[in-house]
């Protein structure tokens, strides 16, 4: 069936959006945030779910890498995250825990709540809405709307919020409602909107990479935390806090994941990454402007390397300190760094890539869509065979 197709593919690190068609993209949406949805019970209607994703898809544009199937790539990453979490299995045994020497399991699961699995999947989905594929010292430099409505601070990612809220406000509530009133499903008391807008739209703007440093040292600071037990028990107050960090830790990973994904598929990502960045240049010089990346063909392995040891490397080794799950991430990372270098120095592919063995598939048997017994919703249409 189409749907059990999809599903597999969804649970594969390996997974490459530029392998599926686009009604199939848009179905791998439409099932993640099914998903999502049923952790907190809400009855979702798949014709509106395809709705809000057409609606979702639309707003991307067409461009080389942040387009609608990056969008895709990056919801998949966090909903394999939160599959290797235990996040989307109601009972059973969860075999995520943070560990410190006064307890013998912290667990993820005591931090992240249900709605914050909802709040996060819908995030990765919007977190580039209306990406022009330009990047914010363009938006900057060039003096535009955007960049003086923000006040040149996160430009794009304040930009991509605002979508995000306005999106939810007009239709996200046709069929979730905060108060029960949806006309075309029902929320449950327990399920706060303002709490899930809250979370999502400070883990969207946690992808501004010009805060990247800054925000791994509060990833530090909160493994600190956890390993002397300072901050525990938790305030309510600090709950909140410390919700916020880790739900915008795993969609900070999840945008930049295709680094640490095997070689062949995180190669296909820096080929549109530089591309996208080469026509940035070509505009830039139209309006006379310098270049202010100018990508070196003769060179991509090195600046390559530079750019996963110097900003992948900190981040995945801070986030798996704090999440062991994620050890996988930094450990492909490593392992994709060695093949550049081989690229580097032999001016060829290896012929068997580093971490090849390391995209396994993920164990289906172990976590399945929460609230349900089958493994294959029946509201996609049948995959012909």
């Amino acid at each position: 069936a189409r749907a059990e197709f999809l599903r597999s593919r969804l649970m594969e690190w390996s997974f490459c959006p530029y392998e599926l068609d686009r009604s199939e993209l848009v179905d791998c949406a439409i099932i993640m945030i099914m998903d999502a949805a049923a952790c907190v019970d809400l009855n979702l209607r798949a014709c509106r779910v395809r709705k809000f994703v057409h609606i979702l898809e639309s707003a991307y544009y067409d461009n080389p890498y942040h387009n609608f199937s990056h969008a895709i790539d990056v919801t998949q990453c966090t909903f394999y995250i939160l599959h290797t979490l235990g996040m989307f299995s109601k009972t059973g045994v969860r075999r995520s825990s943070l560990r410190s020497p006064t307890e013998s399991s912290f667990a993820v699961r005591s931090i992240l709540r249900p709605t914050d699995v909802v709040a996060l999947m819908v995030a990765s989905m919007c977190h580039d809405l209306g990406h022009p594929g330009l990047n914010n010292a363009f938006m900057v430099r060039a003096r535009t709307q955007l960049a003086e409505i923000y006040n040149d601070q996160s430009v794009l990612e304040n930009f991509h919020a605002a979508c995000f809220s306005m999106i939810m406000s007009y239709f996200f509530n046709e069929f979730v409602s905060p108060n029960g009133r949806g006309v075309a499903g029902t929320a449950p008391a327990t399920f706060d909107y303002e709490e899930f807008r809250r979370v999502a739209v400070h883990a969207i703007l946690a992808t501004d990479m010009a805060r990247h440093f800054e925000f791994i040292g509060k990833c530090k600071a909160q493994y600190q935390r956890f390993v002397s037990g300072s901050n525990l028990p938790l305030t309510t107050q600090q709950h909140e806090a410390e919700r916020a960090q880790l739900a915008a830790s795993i969609l900070k990973c999840a945008d930049i994941s295709n680094i640490t994904r095997p070689f062949n598929v995180a190669q296909r990502w820096t080929r549109r990454l530089n591309r996208e960045v080469t026509l940035q240049g070509n505009i830039e010089e139209s309006l006379g402007m310098a270049r202010s990346i100018v990508v070196d063909h003769s060179n991509v392995p090195a600046s390559q390397i530079a750019f996963y040891e110097t900003c992948g490397r900190p981040l995945f080794n801070a986030v798996a300190d704090l999440i062991p799950e994620l050890r996988f991430m930094p450990e492909q990372l490593e392992n994709n760094i060695r093949n550049w270098g081989f690229i580097k120095s032999n001016r060829k592919e290896p012929e068997v890539p580093y971490g090849l063995k390391h995209s396994a598939t993920f164990d289906l048997s172990s976590s399945t869509r929460a609230g349900s017994t089958d493994s294959a919703p029946d509201f996609l249409p049948r995959r012909s065979m």
